[in-house]
């Protein structure tokens, strides 16, 4: 859900009379995109007041309305102009975004949560332009992992990253230029670097490759599948910085053959080609789904 899909949309309002607070309240309706529609085909519910010269626009979902999943305020009923705070809330109540507009135009701090509740995007807006943003890493606990800043009026880029809750290195960039600042045993380790230059790491030759790759695998296995094998299996290792794998893990349909055929193939698979961070290898964690579908 975003202010733009809704100010795009021509809005139908019920409009009624509040007698002693002398406000008018407007009632909309919309879709699952957000487009204008009967109420008996709605999805989602909004209701707006006009306060201090603003109208103060509170969207519901039909299914779950305990809890507005969208606060935004307007200029008038017509919701074309976006003016003041603008929040958006998960389906728990965690807060999404929330940020400011003066006259449609995005103005001040953007920010971003999980659905846990943890920061992970943080901008600055200029006259609607980004100046300066930041973004929040996680591990599966919750604990922050690192985090990334980027000036970008000046050029400049900072990344700091945690171990057991303290700062076990940073990294400062003013164009391409950098420096490295590794702490252990209360001593400080100092590198240059000369790249900001970041790539995933990949398979040998690409994604055909590793379809090709896959495909082969499966294929020996093809008449062992049952139907509780078929749909997608997402499996999370980490390559080293020789493009060695380990710690090969399905996450998701555990206990199934292809589950069992996707680690057993990455494990004992070909070499990967390595992350590479600031020009330098680096190890990386991955994500790959691999996928049985049924003819």
């Amino acid at each position: 859900m975003t202010p733009k899909t809704i100010a795009s949309c021509f809005i139908f309002f019920f409009l009624s009379s509040v007698s002693f607070a002398q406000q008018n309240e407007y009632v909309y309706y919309f879709n699952t995109n957000f487009d204008i529609c009967q109420k008996e085909k709605s999805t989602f519910t909004g209701h707006g007041i006009i306060s201090n010269d603003l109208l103060n626009l509170k969207v519901y979902s039909n299914r779950f309305p305990a809890n507005p999943l969208l606060i935004a305020n307007f200029t008038d009923s017509t919701l074309s102009v976006n003016q003041g705070l603008f929040q958006s809330f998960y389906l728990n109540s965690k807060k999404e975004t929330e940020c400011n507009y003066e006259n449609n135009v995005l103005s001040g701090v953007w920010r971003k949560w999980d659905s846990t509740g943890h920061l992970i995007d943080s901008l600055i807006y200029v006259n609607g332009q980004v100046s300066d943003s930041c973004k929040y890493y996680y591990s599966q606990n919750g604990v922050l992992n690192s985090f990334s800043c980027t000036d970008f009026k000046n050029d400049k880029f900072q990344q700091t990253f945690y171990d057991s809750g303290k700062v076990s290195s940073e990294v400062f960039f003013t164009g391409q230029k950098g420096i490295r600042k590794d702490y252990k045993d209360g001593t400080v380790g100092i590198d240059s670097l000369f790249t900001r230059e970041e790539k995933e790491a990949s398979f040998r030759g690409g994604a055909m490759g590793w379809s090709r790759y896959i495909s082969g695998r499966i294929t020996l296995n093809i008449d062992k599948f049952s139907e509780r094998d078929y749909g997608t299996c997402v499996v999370r290792f980490i390559i080293d910085t020789d493009g060695k794998v380990s710690d090969v893990e399905a996450t998701t349909m555990k206990g199934t053959l292809l589950a069992r055929v996707a680690v057993e193939a990455i494990k004992n698979g070909p070499k990967w080609i390595p992350a590479m961070q600031y020009g330098r290898l680096v190890k990386a964690y991955r994500l790959q789904p691999v996928t049985l579908q049924s003819h």
